[in-house]
C-alpha cells in the first residue's frame, strides 16, 4: 500500500507532502490483491454486511473495478450463450439445415455486451453520486460508488454463472435462480449505499429509485431516438 499526493502525485513522507507546502492528505491508492479479491467474493457470502462496510471506501476503487470488469464479461457471455439458446427454441420443428444455416455473431454479441456494461456500469455510478451528493446533499465521492458497484455486483456475477449452467438443465430452475439472486443483489445494493455516506438511511430507498428510474427513462425514451 502506497500513499501519494492528490495533488502532485508525490510520496507522501509521514503522512505528507514533501512539495505541497507539507500539506497533509488522506488519499490512499491500493495496488491489486488477488488474496483481497478472493476473500471479498468469499466474503458476500459469509459476511456481507462487514465485507460491504470494509471494502466500499474510496481506496478500494482497482477492486471495485475489476469486479466490475468480471460483471461485465460474464453478462457478455450470458448473452452470448442466451442467443443461442433463443434461436434454438424458435428454430424447433424448422429444417435442420436452415437452422445450421443461421449465423450467430457471436464476437459482435460479447463485446457489444461488454462495452455496453462498462458503459451503464459508469453511468449508474455517476448517477449515485450525484443524487446522493447533490440532490441529498451528503459527502460522497465518484471512486466510493465505483467501490460500492464492484462489490456488490458479486452477487450478480455468481447469479449469472448459475443461470447459465441452468440453462442447459432446466428452464424452470435457471428463471427461478435467476429472479432469487436478482432480488437478493438488489436487497444488497440498497443496504450497501448506507456505506457510500453518511446518508440518512431513510432516504437510501428515494436514492435508489431515483437513479434507477432516471435509467429507465434513459433507456425506453432517449436511447431509441438516439439509435432510431
Amino acid at each position: 500500500m502506497a500513499k501519494f499526493c492528490t495533488k502532485c502525485g508525490a510520496k507522501l513522507v509521514d503522512g505528507k507532502c514533501p512539495n505541497c507546502n507539507n500539506e497533509q492528505t488522506n488519499t490512499i491508492t491500493k495496488t491489486f490483491d488477488m488474496d483481497e479479491l478472493i476473500t471479498s467474493i468469499k466474503g458476500m457470502f459469509t459476511h456481507p454486511i462487514d465485507t460491504m462496510k470494509e471494502t466500499i471506501q474510496t481506496e478500494n476503487i482497482t477492486l471495485g473495478i475489476i469486479l466490475l470488469v468480471m460483471n461485465c464479461i460474464i453478462i457478455a457471455l450470458f448473452c452470448c450463450l442466451g442467443a443461442k439458446e433463443l434461436i434454438g427454441a424458435f428454430t424447433t420443428g424448422f429444417n435442420s439445415f436452415m437452422v445450421r444455416t443461421i449465423e450467430i455473431p457471436y464476437a459482435r454479441i460479447f463485446f457489444t455486451s461488454l462495452l455496453s456494461g462498462l458503459i451503464t456500469y459508469a453511468i449508474i455510478a455517476g448517477l449515485f453520486y450525484l443524487v446522493v451528493n447533490k440532490l441529498f446533499h451528503t459527502d460522497t465521492n465518484y471512486k466510493k460508488m465505483i467501490a460500492y458497484l464492484g462489490i456488490t455486483s458479486i452477487i450478480s456475477s455468481i447469479t449469472l454463472l448459475g443461470t447459465i449452467v441452468l440453462m442447459y438443465v432446466s428452464m424452470q430452475l435457471m428463471i427461478l435462480f435467476l429472479l432469487t439472486g436478482m432480488l437478493l443483489s438488489t436487497v444488497y445494493m440498497v443496504q450497501g449505499l448506507s456505506y457510500t455516506s453518511n446518508i440518512d438511511k431513510n432516504k437510501l430507498g428515494y436514492v435508489y429509485a431515483i437513479v434507477y428510474f432516471i435509467v429507465l427513462v434513459i433507456t425506453i425514451f432517449i436511447l431509441p431516438v438516439i439509435f432510431k
